[in-house]
């Protein structure tokens, strides 16, 4: 079977080692290939200075690939490029098939290449925060949900992680006016059948209110490591991953953020227990 591709990227190198742990941990479930790059950025360093963080990339690449070796991950490519960093993963995304770019961030601030990946790149990507550095990668998962398509993708995504990571999940939906237990019920049930059939701890959870203020409020109450959101690729998004909403969770979640591309529609391959 062709190996997953994943790319880790290192342009921002105090969250390298966040990111690298996630990406480790990810490929060891999905038994992925990764893909290491860093991009000197030629638009905001002067020509004298590019060979000087050609040779600080190259020093940060090198370390991360020795490191994700000792751990038993295959490296497809460890690159160092002179360049336009978005342009440049893209090109990589693209050359190699990537279905996911990891990035470190710190929490409450994302980078504008992380930003502009989100938007731009056809694959999924895992902005990763501190809190998924140690032992355990993801322990308590978020899946919010609507009734659309983007958003039962990314809940089959969310269950296949918690299946391999031994995690809980919880499928979340919020109500701008009262809450109907009916209708929450029929949103959140595809969601919630899928993690039982795997023998994965799952509940459902609905609340009033602002849509991003009560995600937010719900990932900080519960203490939430991972939530993943639908994205469809497309230029059409999904409620959740739309102008504001998206941007919010997104920028100020103090959990790292799963951003599901549906339009990446390889298979999602379960493992037994």
């Amino acid at each position: 079977m062709v190996k997953f591709q994943y790319i880790l990227t290192l342009n921002e190198p105090v969250y390298a080692k966040i990111a690298a742990d996630n990406a480790i941990k990810l490929a060891k479930m999905y038994n992925a290939e990764i893909s290491i790059i860093n991009v000197v950025d030629n638009n905001l360093f002067k020509e004298g200075e590019i060979g000087i963080q050609t040779e600080l990339g190259q020093g940060l690449v090198d370390k991360y690939k020795h490191i994700c070796e000792n751990n038993g991950i295959s490296i497809k490519n460890a690159t160092v490029v002179t360049g336009s960093p978005i342009s440049e993963i893209i090109k990589m995304q693209e050359e190699i098939d990537a279905s996911l770019i990891i990035l470190g961030a710190s929490k409450n601030k994302l980078g504008k290449i992380a930003e502009k990946l989100i938007k731009d790149v056809k694959c999924h990507v895992l902005i990763a925060h501190e809190n998924t550095a140690g032992d355990e990668l993801f322990s308590n998962i978020l899946i919010p949900v609507d009734s659309t398509k983007d958003a039962e993708y990314a809940g089959k995504f969310a269950a296949s992680i918690a299946h391999r990571s031994h995690s809980n999940l919880t499928a979340c939906h919020i109500f701008p006016h009262e809450i109907k237990v009916d209708e929450s019920n029929k949103i959140t049930k595809p969601v919630l059948d899928i993690a039982i059939s795997k023998g994965i701890q799952a509940k459902s959870l609905t609340l009033e209110g602002k849509t991003a203020d009560e995600i937010l409020n719900i990932i900080y109450d519960k203490s939430f490591n991972l939530v993943v959101l639908g994205y469809s690729g497309r230029g059409k998004v999904s409620r959740f991953v739309h102008g504001s909403v998206s941007e919010k969770v997104i920028h100020s979640a103090t959990c790292s953020v799963f951003v599901v591309k549906s339009i990446r529609t390889e298979r999602i391959y379960t493992i037994p227990k």
